[in-house]
């Protein structure tokens, strides 16, 4: 048998979120989408693989689609309102639980990735944080199912056999997203340490060290939403306004994770990308070169000598008139990609000494 309940003596007129609710999920979702199927798409493309890092970002996408639909179902079906039922109860429960679920696995996905970049003492700091992270998401899951001692509201069928002091489930809940907050520092910082030491120059340095640790972006989108969850939420006419504006926050915050991890491994399509454009105008000029190649001599000069300009190995003083298989671009067995720097040389070429001039006089 399903129970109402009041969540309040007062009933003013709501403001209904139901439309913004929807626009900033879903397009939230749509950002991670494009962004992770990129990911996958470049790795799968290019025969390296889905690693474990990529399992639990899919993973974590699969829970960000459940949790939004049924925050969807909830705003559709009766959630602004004075009144919920057992139903609508337990939704927002589940809707709870998977955030805490999001939130922990896009992290710890993050810190896989890490891993595989790391060794010695580093290793132990990233294995504490994906241990510590996910063992206080399971308690706060375990804990949201609990009741609440001296609240009778509580004291309801689907809920565990076992109450929490009011203060402390919400200091609880409290530590567990401050906690987040630090997660988040604690692995936006973790690549300037890393990368810092790799044989790159400095620009590449910088831009990876940049890609890797726009965390902070979320770590600062964290703390906003919760030191705006700190001022309390009063019931007037825009309390459920406000709450479908923190299902938001909460959501972008897992977004966001995602879509940081997805951004330095579409490194090697922007660089498809730009290398086509430049074959381009390399063909172009290329053309242009055969025309004033077929001018008499008078024009073009002394054909037993000239300069072919030709793209070189930058680390290499051995002649390249092609591209071999070693010399692609491609990711190292640390997951990092890493490209071939090349730059445009000059070398003389003259014709063997028994060589005929044929050239016109």
């Amino acid at each position: 048998m399903i129970s109402r309940r009041a969540n309040d003596n007062s009933s003013p007129k709501y403001v209904d979120p139901s439309v913004q609710l929807n626009a900033g999920l879903w397009s939230l979702f749509a950002g991670a989408t494009i962004f992770l199927a990129l990911r996958v798409w470049i790795k799968v493309t290019r025969g390296h693989g889905l690693w474990w890092d990529d399992h639990i970002l899919l993973v974590t996408w699969v829970i960000l689609a459940a949790n939004n639909s049924i925050i969807s179902v909830e705003y559709a079906t009766g959630y602004v309102t004075d009144t919920w039922d057992d139903r609508m109860h337990i939704l927002i429960n589940v809707t709870s639980c998977g955030t805490l679920v999001g939130q922990a696995l896009s992290k710890t996905a993050f810190a896989v990735t890490l891993l595989k970049l790391t060794k010695g003492w580093q290793r132990w700091i990233l294995w504490y944080c994906i241990a510590s992270m996910n063992l206080y998401m399971v308690l706060k899951v375990f804990f949201q199912w609990g009741k609440v001692c001296g609240k009778s509201s509580y004291d309801v069928w689907y809920r565990l056999d076992f109450c929490l002091h009011p203060k402390f489930r919400d200091d609880f809940k409290e530590g567990g997203n401050v906690y987040n907050i630090i997660m988040d520092f604690v692995l936006a910082t973790f690549p300037w340490v890393i990368t810092w030491k790799l044989d790159m120059r400095r620009v590449e340095k910088i831009g990876l060290c940049v890609t890797m640790s726009l965390g902070m972006i979320v770590a600062v989108i964290a703390a906003i939403r919760t030191g705006w969850k700190d001022e309390g939420n009063q019931k007037d006419a825009y309390y459920f306004w406000r709450n479908a504006h923190s299902n938001i926050w909460y959501s972008s915050e897992i977004v966001g994770t995602i879509i940081v991890q997805c951004i330095p491994v579409m490194r090697p399509m922007l660089r498809d990308i730009h290398m086509s454009l430049t074959s381009r105008r390399l063909a172009s000029a290329a053309d242009n070169t055969a025309r004033r190649s077929k001018m008499p001599i008078a024009f073009t000069g002394n054909q037993n000598s000239h300069k072919a300009h030709i793209f070189s190995d930058a680390k290499s003083n051995t002649y390249n008139d092609g591209r071999n298989d070693g010399d692609v671009d491609s990711w190292d067995s640390q997951g990092i990609y890493q490209k071939v720097d090349f730059e445009l040389t000059t070398m003389e070429i003259k014709p063997d000494k028994g060589a005929k001039n044929t050239s016109l006089v």
